[in-house]
């Protein structure tokens, strides 16, 4: 049996709570129409410079790896004033973008050549500060090597432990004993022993045990 349906009573026909709703949102925009229309035109706006920064990061990447990929093969052939304006001029250009580690150490390595000591660390310190691991790990082997070249074994010694730390299996070791051996030309035996006694307590084989092996002697003749 079907039930009656209820009347609306006048006043539930004149405050329909849809109608209610509807009539409240319009108000309410035609009120704050300018404010609401502001608001939505930022929002775009953000999006669209969101955009833009990203094609235009995208765009610089890919100039960046093509200016250095250019000055680094130029360098391969052989280091001359005009490759080393060239590797100059992509470093100042594009300095602080991952893409042009190459040029960079193309530069640092033709400044190395020329004994411009000085040079050489400025390009090798960008490279060992980068956020990439391996360009880091590049970075402090060059800045231990130029080091090395000044006779600062002291300051080799730490660029190759702190290769040591950020890298893994036989870079890590092999870093290590550059570190024991630098540690010794400066003279430091205590500091030497004690990273050769480090690696020998890990059991090494082969060649970098004869290595190991061979420090641990010099070090000892002390």
């Amino acid at each position: 049996m079907l039930k009656a349906s209820k009347k609306l009573t006048k006043h539930e026909l004149k405050h329909d709570p849809l109608m209610d709703s509807l009539e409240k949102g319009k108000e309410f925009i035609e009120a704050y129409s300018q404010q609401i229309y502001m608001a939505a035109a930022a929002v775009v706006l953000v999006i669209l410079v969101g955009l833009y920064w990203i094609s235009s990061v995208n765009a610089t990447n890919n100039e960046a790896m093509l200016a250095s990929t250019k000055a680094t093969l130029a360098a391969s052939q052989g280091i001359n004033d005009a490759v080393i304006s060239e590797l100059e001029g992509v470093v100042s250009e594009y300095g602080s973008n991952k893409n042009i580690s190459q040029s960079i150490l193309q530069l640092g390595m033709a400044k190395l050549s020329d004994k411009d000591y000085s040079g050489a660390r400025m390009e090798f310190e960008k490279l060992a500060n980068s956020s990439d691991t391996q360009t880091k790990i590049a970075g402090k082997l060059k800045l231990a090597y130029l080091a090395e070249q000044e006779q600062d074994f002291s300051a080799a010694a730490a660029q190759y432990a702190a290769v040591a730390k950020i890298s893994k299996g036989l870079v890590s070791k092999t870093a290590k004993l550059q570190s024991a051996n630098a540690y010794y030309l400066a003279g430091n035996m205590e500091k030497s022993a004690s990273i050769v006694d480090e690696l020998l307590a890990a059991e090494p084989v082969g060649t970098f045990k004869e290595n190991v092996e061979y420090l641990q002697g010099k070090v000892l003749e002390k």
